[in-house]
């Protein structure tokens, strides 16, 4: 129970730090900077669907309960169902995501840092942004600044699973026929989501504040995410000898660390208790 509660909570948090910066990045958008075509779409496939796995999580906690009419967690179970769908299907916006990976990857530009952006400007240029295409033109800074900014356990192994992928990528890219099956590139495109949603949760980790505890324990579920997905790229049909090599380099089993995690318990997922009362 304690596990599913810490996992809860580290994938809540993880959440609302990936969407509050990718909130960043839209407000100081413009002509030269359109990074946030990648972020945005990740809000809605990336963190709808950890939505969901987190009300999952906490419905094997609940269990019977969750089913009573008059609580929260019966209105929730049934309207986070809902947002994946209504923002678009996770399908059509991990077409766009892939778009941008090689020039995430392997072309970084240089930009002037974005800071915390919940002022009040004018956000002109999100009405009038101009043509939508040349998706797979636009650059991103080095997505190692984020990751090297820290020195924590799970972040480590996270991070060997990073250059194990890239690796994949420019060793043994998808072949032509791979690049039309939709059901490879998904699961490939889960994965470099990961690493972008990695990216954004420790820019704004930085910026929250939030305890280096936490954000071991955030990359605890990160490595076995990644790990998942590499197995289900190993099994695809169409997946190549030298691909199901490297994908299972890249499984990774987290650093267990007791104290980080009972830490993690007892001074912020338990410390929700009580915190929410419903509306009368």
């Amino acid at each position: 129970m304690r596990q599913l509660f810490v996992d809860a909570y580290t994938r809540l948090l993880s959440m609302k730090l990936f969407a509050l910066r990718a909130a960043d990045y839209m407000k100081t958008a413009n002509a030269e900077d359109r990074r946030y075509l990648l972020f945005n779409p990740m809000v809605k496939m990336k963190v709808t669907t950890q939505g969901e796995e987190v009300i999952n999580l906490l419905w094997d906690v609940i269990a019977a309960k969750g089913f009573e009419k008059e609580s929260y967690f019966a209105m929730a179970a049934q309207d986070i169902r809902c947002l994946p769908k209504l923002e678009g299907t996770v399908h059509v916006n991990m077409a766009l995501i892939i778009k941008f990976m090689p020039n995430y990857f392997f072309f970084p530009a240089t930009y002037p840092e974005v800071a915390r952006r919940d002022d009040g400007a004018n956000d002109d240029f999100l009405f009038n942004q101009g043509p939508t295409k040349g998706l797979g033109k636009i650059k991103f800074h080095d997505y190692r600044i984020a990751y090297d900014s820290y020195d924590l356990p799970n972040l480590s192994v996270f991070k060997e699973q990073i250059a194990l992928f890239r690796e994949m990528l420019m060793k043994t890219p998808p072949t032509t026929e791979q690049q039309t099956d939709i059901d490879f590139l998904l699961t490939a495109g889960e994965m470099f989501t990961l690493v972008v949603y990695g990216q954004l949760v420790l820019e704004n980790a930085k910026i929250y504040g939030v305890a280096t505890e936490v954000i071991d324990q955030i990359f605890d579920f990160m490595v076995r995410d990644f790990s998942k997905f590499a197995l289900q790229l190993h099994s695809k049909p169409s997946s190549t000898p030298a691909q199901m090599e490297q994908c299972m380099k890249i499984l990774r089993k987290p650093v267990v660390d007791a104290t980080r995690y009972n830490t993690v318990w007892e001074q912020h997922a338990l410390g929700m208790k009580d915190q929410y009362r419903m509306p009368r």
